[in-house]
């Protein structure tokens, strides 16, 4: 058995991000339009970490698509006279701790953890064809509409998928796939109402709050970076401001 099988059986989720266009090209790049963007993805992503690690699959990370850039001084969003075109694709750790993703947690502090791979895993030469050529696409659609049904058309491999599903729903019906190398959904807004157990909620929260990295840098304070938050959606009133007091460094540290 190769490297590759042994670490990979649990097989890969994906999904098809949604991103309006408003967000990528309205208004100014600045601050509030970057962050607007990023966390509309990050919202989405929460959602494909969580269903990945219930599932036990490797989430294949969307393309993340950024208005400002990351860099270690002060600067107006894109370093002046480069050839940046906002919006771009910004590198996965301008967002996200990276090395924080793939580090081994205690389990019974934060829950299971969460493989990732990158958006490019399967244009990737090195993909073994057995994973390009075993999918299912699972397609959310409306509990109680006409063909909303949880069975799988063997003809085209397609899962009609009622949105808003719970942990017993997701597990009930797609942990048996197991030879299904790739589960890619159509959408991930709606696909996830949370976990049954508050306990596992918990756990993953504590997790992926640590998963968000810092934009870096406004002028005019110390510090000048400023955090991402994975749940910002939470906090009605949450800005993208920079550490007001020495307590608001490292939040989740």
């Amino acid at each position: 058995m190769s490297a590759f099988t042994v670490c990979h059986t649990g097989g890969f989720l994906t999904f098809k991000p949604s991103i309006p266009k408003s967000l990528l090209l309205d208004g100014e790049h600045n601050l509030q339009t970057h962050f607007s963007l990023v966390n509309y993805q990050m919202k989405q992503i929460r959602t494909a970490l969580a269903i990945a690690s219930i599932l036990n699959r490797t989430l294949v990370m969307p393309p993340v698509w950024c208005r400002l850039d990351k860099l270690w001084f002060p600067h107006s969003g894109i370093i002046a006279g480069s050839m940046t075109r906002q919006p771009f694709i910004c590198p996965l750790d301008h967002v996200f701790e990276v090395h924080t993703m793939l580090k081994a947690l205690p389990v019974e502090e934060y829950g299971p953890g969460n493989n990732i791979r990158e958006y490019s895993f399967f244009d990737n030469p090195s993909t073994p064809a057995q994973v390009k050529d075993s999918w299912l696409d699972v397609q959310l659609c409306q509990q109680g509409s006409e063909k909303c049904q949880s069975n799988i058309t063997n003809t085209t491999r397609v899962l009609r998928f009622p949105k808003h599903n719970n942990e017993e729903t997701l597990t009930t019906l797609l942990s048996p796939l197991k030879d299904v190398k790739v589960i890619q959904f159509s959408s991930m807004q709606d696909a996830f109402l949370g976990f049954s157990d508050k306990a596992s909620e918990e756990k993953f929260r504590k997790r992926v709050k640590r998963y968000v990295g810092i934009w870096c840098c406004v002028g005019g304070h110390d510090p000048g970076h400023i955090y991402y938050d994975m749940y910002w959606d939470e906090k009605p009133d949450w800005k993208p401001l920079p550490p007001q007091t020495p307590e608001d460094d490292h939040p989740y540290r």
